[in-house]
This record gives C-alpha cells, structure tokens and sequence, in this order.
C-alpha cells in the first residue's frame, strides 16, 4: 500500500492549519502596529507571534505598558483561517490524512454552527469525504488523475516526491521553514528520482536565502530576551525567582533534547528563538546545505526529464528503437531519474516478448524437395505417410521470389562416337579395307617374286 512517512502527515495537516496565524491587531503609543497571534498574556506584558518572512515566525513580548489597542479577531474567524486553506490537491493523501483534515472541518462545523463560513467548510468537507471513499477503495490522485492501486504503485515515486512537495510548500507558507527543509530532505532520500526534484531543490535554495538572516536575527533578539530575563529574575521576589529559573530550564532542557533528536535523526534542529543552541545549530548547517544544494547537477536534472517525456512519447507511437536510444541518454544525464527507469523496464519486457514486423505473414511451410522425375515431395509430418505434392509456384509472401520458368525436361547426353551404331559400322568398314589391302599388297609381292625363281 501506498503511504507517506508519519512525518509527512504532520507537515501536511499541521503546516495547513496554521497557515492563518496573523489574527490580531496591537497598537502601540509608538503609533506602530504589530499584527500576530496573541499566544499568552500576563498582567504585565502580552506574547505574540510575528510573521518575520515567508517561512519564518518569531515570538514578541509586548509590556502592556507600551500597548494603546488591542483588537482581536472574532473566535470563528480565527478558527477559520487555520483552515481556509484546506482544499483537495492535484495529489492525495493517505487514509489518515484524510481522517485529520475532516476532523478539523467537522470540528470547526460543531464549534461555530452558526459562523458565516459554516457553508463554506461543509462544502469543503463533503469534498474530503467523497475522496477519501475513493482511496479506501484502492484508488490514488496524481496530477488531477485517479489511478487503479496498480497504476499507483508504478509511479509511487512520482507520487511520493509530489506529497512532499507539497508539504514543503505548505510548510513554508505557515511560517515553518524547518519543517519546509526536513520535507525536502525526506523527499530526497526516499523518492530522490520523482522528477519534480529539481524543483524542489530550488524552493530549498530560496529557503535557505530567507532563514539565514531570520536566524541572525533571532539571534540578536535572544540576546536581548536573555538581558531582560536576567534582570527580570533578580527583580522578581524568592518565590517567583525560583518559579522564573525553573520554567528556564525546562525549556532549555526541551530545546536539548529537540536538538539531540534532530541529531540522531539527521534533520534540522528546530527553531526555538529562545534557545541559542538552535539557532546556532541552524546557522551552522545553512551554508553546508546551501553548498551542497548549489552543486547538486539541477541543469542536467531537467534536461533528463525533457528527454525522458520526449522518449515516452516515441515509446507510446510505437518507435521503441528511438525510445531505447533516447533513455540511455536519459539515464546518462541523471541515473536516478524514475521516468527513466520505468520506461527501460518497459522497453525490456517488450523486447521479451517477439514484436510482430509491420506486414509479416506467419511462416511459410518448410520448402519441398524435389524427387526424380521432376516432382516435389513436401516434408512429411509426424505420424503421417509421406504424400507426393505437385507444387511448382511458390507462396506469396512479404519477400518471395519470383517464380522461375517451368524447367525443360533434360536432353539425352550425347554418346561418344564409337559407341554410336554408325560410328561402330565405319570402324569395321575401315578395318575391313585395312585387311583388304594388306592382303593384296602381299599378292603382288609374291607375283613379282616369281618369274625370278
């Protein structure tokens, strides 16, 4: 089954829910405003929450000395603004995703019944419910496309590395640029080939721009913070002193303990602003990270995604031969690339399996002999008498041959001559005059040997 890491779940909730924290208004005889969250408040000062930049919030202790007005945003609006921003992506959730998001529209229905926004969230809700039946049912959302559990499971990593995307987004968006830079280094551990990587990588770039000098600042603030709580320790009475020092360590211990777990874990520490361990921590990992990141080959990231659709694209118009070039080149540029991987593994179990030749007809029957006679015998079949098959002009076929004319029957080959009856008859005619003539030469020999006598 397809699922996100725990991790992934509470960025993707937590960070949406509190993407509304700017709530309340403070004015100041300074004649500045702070807009923030009121966290706490004492008799004494009030502590806001402050949006320092895109991914970065801080913490603000205000004497109520120096505060003029306070205007506070009506409960349901409040409320309303953690979750306005829920709505259903081009990618979905896991199950429990699910269940967390309609938890908080139907709990936000049954606080505020009568809210403004009441319709508003039941129509969200609805949405949620009706996508959460379809992942129940095996189905997953990637790229506004519902795909069978068995289509999911192929581009798992697409679909990872877009959820955390995603969370890294929504992260930033609610102040938590740590969580922002722990979804990305999630992304790339677990679905380092999903292509939208390169991306990724740049969004962190900018994360990285912004959180150095929030930090630096922060710092700073700590600093001052830590003067005035000094001084407000040696001011406060034994009881109090002793309550004011306690609380400090506890929370020094926490903040420990948050660093040693990102430690163990190899993540980023937390940003804790009145822990100067953290933050020195975070400023020390920034330029590592940014280093890293500068060098990681993004350019020829995405050169292999191009390449890779393009590929996909030849694939699916049946040029497998051009598809098989191009993502060894593909894989060349980037071997993580998971569009790349896949479509090797497509094109190879192609290759296992014969491909029909455009235009092919099933082949032909073995090619007959040819017996005395001028007749052609096929190949006999097993378990069957052999049959004489008069076949003299072959079949069709994508590369036959033309058919030669029929062969004229063999001449008889010629006899020498003296095995020929007239070539036998001379022999004995010239003999017969050889005999002839030798026996009158001996006839006159003798008449001539005569009168001498």
């Amino acid at each position: 089954m397809l699922t996100t890491s725990r991790f992934s779940l509470l960025l993707l909730c937590v960070a949406s829910f509190a993407t509304g924290v700017l709530a309340d208004s403070i004015a100041l005889k300074s004649g500045e405003r702070i807009e923030g969250k009121i966290l706490s408040e004492t008799a004494t000062e009030m502590t806001v929450q402050v949006q320092i930049s895109a991914g970065i919030t801080d913490e603000k202790k205000i004497p109520k000395t120096e505060i003029v007005k306070v205007d506070r945003v009506a409960a349901d609006e409040t409320a309303f603004r953690g979750i306005m921003n829920l709505q259903p992506g081009k990618t979905s959730y896991v199950t429990a995703q699910y269940d967390s998001i309609i938890a908080a529209l139907q709990s936000f229905i049954a606080q505020f019944p009568d809210s403004a926004h009441v319709a508003e969230v039941q129509a969200t809700l609805k949405t949620f419910e009706a996508e959460k039946k379809r992942v129940v049912a095996g189905e997953m959302k990637f790229e506004g496309i519902w795909l069978s559990h068995a289509a999911a499971v192929k581009q798992r990593v697409q679909i990872g590395g877009s959820q955390y995307l995603a969370a890294m987004k929504s992260a930033n968006a609610s102040g938590d640029a740590i969580g922002a830079l722990n979804a990305f280094a999630a992304l790339e551990k677990n679905f380092g080939g999903a292509k939208v990587l390169p991306e990724a990588v740049a969004f962190a770039q900018q994360i990285l721009v912004a959180l150095k000098p929030a930090v630096e600042q922060a710092i700073v603030n700590q600093k001052i913070n830590n003067a005035e709580r000094v001084k407000g320790v040696a001011a406060a009475g034994p009881a109090q002193r002793a309550e004011l020092i306690a609380a400090y360590q506890r929370e020094q211990t926490q903040a420990d303990a948050a660093i040693a777990a990102a430690t163990a874990a190899k993540t980023w520490p937390p940003f804790l602003p009145s822990s100067d361990k953290c933050l020195a921590a975070i400023l020390t990992k920034i330029p590592a990270e940014a280093k890293r990141l500068q060098d990681m080959p993004v350019a020829a990231m995405r050169e292999s995604i191009d390449m890779a659709e393009k590929a996909q694209a030849e694939f699916a118009s049946k040029n497998v031969d051009a598809a098989s070039d191009m993502v060894a080149e593909v894989l060349k540029l980037w071997p993580a690339n998971d569009l790349g991987l896949q479509l090797r593994a497509q094109i190879a179990a192609l290759k296992v399996t014969p491909r029909p030749v455009p235009g092919a007809t099933p082949a032909a029957t073995p090619a007959a002999t040819p017996t005395p006679g001028g007749k052609i015998a096929a190949t006999p079949k097993p378990n069957s008498s052999p049959k004489p098959v008069v076949k003299t002009t072959p079949e069709p076929g994508p590369a036959a041959v033309p058919a030669s004319p029929a062969a004229k029957p063999a001449e008889p080959e010629e006899k020498p001559f003296f095995m020929t009856i007239g070539g036998a008859a001379t022999i004995v005619g010239v003999l017969a005059l050889i005999l002839v003539g030798a026996n009158l030469f001996n006839n006159f020999r003798q008449r001539r040997q005569e009168p001498e006598e």
